[in-house]
């Protein structure tokens, strides 16, 4: 090994660690701070650890964080995930695999709406909902989440593109149909994508914060991100370290889930690079 190749290995390494601690600075500052007593976290000079542990935090947090909102937010996630991800992995194979009229025009349709700001959409999509009598429900703050498709559709299409046509065809002499087909061969064989697009929907499910704003005005149907924009708002009388706390514990299902399943990710992440 070179001088200058070692050294180039050690300058990706050290920028690699210098990035990753300030990426992960302000994630430990506020988990000190949530075990702060609500006097030290204003204190000055700073202190980088608590000088006493308040676990008392956690239940106290616990009451400002409504367990309707932490249960919407479960069903809104799941439910977005759950459906969206059948959809798109359908109607990827569908575009990709199966031969019908009208299927070019349906892809273009989809790669169309990819240049629409969703911002655009907002506005129209609120009236259609309130047109539907779905304010303040799961139909309504689900539903339009659900329809924006277009990029996990675009994604399977161009995995499927790529899986080989002799594996269907072989399936096919052997008597299979369509739906046999995709549950025996070409689910088995969409792990890489399907996991990938799985960690990217829960995650922007769980932290979405304007359509829900936007789609409810009833309390019992607040998700997680607007109970906790109260505690940050000026008049808000919740004390910084009960606040963080409460963030905390609100980001903690998130952390367990991907540490669970932070190789399914990892391999459908490079699945997916590689195809």
């Amino acid at each position: 090994m070179s001088a200058g190749h070692h050294w180039r290995r050690r300058f990706h390494v050290s920028t690699v660690i210098f990035f990753g601690l300030l990426m992960a600075a302000p994630f430990y500052w506020m988990i000190i701070n949530s075990f702060k007593s609500s006097r030290e976290v204003v204190a000055y000079p700073p202190t980088w650890w608590p000088t006493e542990w308040h676990f008392e935090n956690v239940f106290a947090a616990l009451t400002f964080l409504d367990s309707t909102a932490i249960m919407n937010s479960v069903i809104f996630t799941a439910v977005i995930t759950i459906t969206q991800l059948t959809l798109v992995v359908m109607t990827g194979f569908a575009l990709a695999k199966m031969q019908f009229f009208g299927r070019g025009a349906i892809l273009g349709l989809f790669i169309m709406t990819l240049f629409v700001p969703g911002q655009v959409a907002t506005i129209p999509t609120f009236i259609l909902v309130r047109n539907l009598n779905w304010i303040d429900t799961f139909m309504g703050l689900c539903i339009p989440i659900i329809a924006q498709t277009s990029f996990g559709v675009f994604i399977f299409r161009q995995f499927y593109v790529s899986m080989p046509n002799e594996i269907l065809d072989a399936a096919k002499i052997d008597g299979a149909n369509w739906g046999q087909i995709f549950v025996r061969i070409v689910l088995p064989l969409s792990g890489p994508p399907i996991a990938a697009y799985t960690a990217v929907t829960v995650l922007t499910a769980w932290n979405m914060y304007a359509w829900p704003l936007i789609s409810t005005t009833e309390r019992d149907m607040r998700v997680l991100p607007l109970a906790l924009a109260g505690l940050g708002q000026s008049f808000s009388q919740t004390p910084p370290n009960i606040a963080m706390m409460a963030v905390l514990l609100s980001t903690l299902p998130i952390i367990i889930f991907f540490i669970l399943c932070q190789r399914y990710f990892i391999n459908g992440l490079g699945g997916s690079l590689k195809e």
